[in-house]
């Protein structure tokens, strides 16, 4: 998926008030992102998620999203992640820093 404007723009804003905050050292979120895309896989390895515990990305409904979206604040895979959400309509969970709500938002922006 071509990187368009309003991504790029959510992601350097995201990057430039950056909270580098701790990570779990739980592996096992990168075991539910295979795709068995060579390229995606590479991404995937690099996500601060892989590291951590899953159930932090997929909060129960109304449950809190914040450990979540902290760890995504500093992952170098920000951008990836959240294309790969957008361009496959993931509904569940945080990707790329925003929950679904924000992602729907995102794309009604962007329409």
């Amino acid at each position: 998926m071509a990187e368009v404007s309003w991504l790029s723009e959510y992601v350097s804003a995201s990057e430039r008030s950056a909270d580098r905050g701790t990570v779990a050292s739980t592996p096992a979120f990168g075991s539910l992102l295979g795709l068995g895309d060579e390229d995606a896989q590479s991404w995937q390895e690099r996500s601060l998620c892989a590291e951590t515990d899953p159930e932090a990305f997929f909060p129960e409904k109304g449950g809190s999203t914040r450990e979540a979206k902290k760890i995504c604040t500093g992952c170098e895979v920000k951008a990836e992640c959240l294309e790969y959400a957008l361009a496959n309509d993931e509904r569940f969970g945080i990707w790329g820093g925003l929950s679904e709500r924000e992602r729907r938002r995102l794309r009604r922006r962007a329409v």
